[in-house]
């Protein structure tokens, strides 16, 4: 991923922060967001951060932020069994 990509990537995520959009709102009890979902589905494909560093050459992905951007704008309640 190009420095450009990732810095309008960041942008939008700043401007939605700006608008109210919590990113924090996946830490809520008994929630599961989007995030966690991606994140569930590359991980079952073997599409770890790891590799992702390694495929774009980057020493840092920020995955773990926008899964956390992701959850907060998307999430809904789970049942806890």
């Amino acid at each position: 991923m190009s420095r450009d990509v990732r810095q309008e990537m960041n942008q939008v995520i700043k401007e939605l922060q700006n608008r109210g959009v919590d990113v924090n709102d996946h830490m809520k009890q008994d929630t599961k967001g989007l995030g966690d979902v991606v994140e569930d589905v590359l991980t079952k494909f073997g599409i770890t951060q790891q590799k992702f560093k390694q495929w774009f050459n980057l020493k840092e992905c920020n995955c773990t932020q926008r899964k956390k951007w992701l959850n907060g704008l998307f999430s809904w309640k789970v049942n806890k069994k």
